[in-house]
């Protein structure tokens, strides 16, 4: 394959950076050393994503630069639901609905035939975590009881991860695209909602970060309000969702998300 001309580099991540290219492109181009799994896990996911009919970027097949390898996509243009201020709340609820209405549409999908499943994701980040043995196995324990599921689940829907654009809403980024059970994907975004990393601003101002626990419920209830899932089955996915954030280098606030699974009674 040609690669078309890197024209400028347009972002950059813990784990990848993405290059403009002529022709309407991009090139998300993942450091060296990075699991080549996680580049075909991606690959897949988001082929697999169009495939379905989903809007997300085009890909255009892997690309190996030197020892890194990345993905050629379709430029989306647009604007994360990141970068829009939290504090203009009128226009969030309206988003929030959007975002869960995509979100479920989504779980709509079949996951068959993807290679990656959620359960052998969720048991790899959870081994890792740094919490105590006695607690990782309690985690495995919760994770083995719940059912492995065969719809499309992105595994890391987040507002940085939907793009806004005049079609509607796209998700990108899909490096943890798998098959498995719905609600453990939306106890991940829910997780995200409430302890992620993103949203200093929020988190550094008391007043301000009671809006991350207000938008978590509200996705919740409108994600609920549109799919087959009910909050029960949501729960049980918390523990073992939690357990697996507590990687190192993870970009949630650990001490939070420390609190909160001591609020549902599990000691990591």
């Amino acid at each position: 394959m040609i690669v078309p001309h890197l024209v400028a580099l347009v972002g950059a991540g813990a784990s990848a950076e993405v290059f403009r290219l002529s022709g309407g492109r991009v090139l998300k181009l993942y450091r060296e050393g990075l699991d080549p799994g996680v580049v075909d896990r991606e690959h897949d996911g988001i082929r697999y994503a169009q495939d379905q009919g989903l809007h997300v970027p085009r890909t255009f097949g892997t690309h190996e630069c030197g020892r890194r390898r990345g993905i050629i996509l379709e430029e989306l243009r647009g604007k994360p639901l990141l970068r829009i201020s939290p504090l203009r709340l009128l226009r969030w609820r309206p988003l929030l609905r959007r975002f869960a209405d995509y979100h479920a549409l989504v779980h709509r999908c079949s996951g068959e035939g993807l290679r990656h499943a959620q359960h052998d994701i969720v048991r790899v980040r959870i081994g890792q975590a740094t919490v105590s043995r006695r607690a990782r196995q309690e985690a495995l324990d919760r994770l083995d009881a719940l059912p492995r599921g065969d719809r499309l689940c992105h595994g890391d829907f987040h507002p940085g991860n939907a793009l806004l654009t005049r079609h509607g809403i796209a998700a990108i980024d899909w490096s943890n695209g798998c098959h498995g059970d719905p609600a453990g994907d939306v106890a991940r975004t829910e997780l995200l909602f409430r302890h992620s990393g993103f949203g200093r601003v929020l988190r550094t101002w008391p007043a301000l970060n009671v809006l991350r626990p207000m938008a978590a419920s509200f996705y919740l209830r409108e994600y609920l309000r549109r799919a087959e899932v009910d909050e029960q089955q949501v729960a049980a996915w918390r523990i073992p969702i939690a357990v697996a954030s507590l990687v190192p280098d993870s970009r949630v606030h650990r001490l939070s998300v420390l609190q909160s699974l001591e609020h549902m009674g599990f000691a990591p």
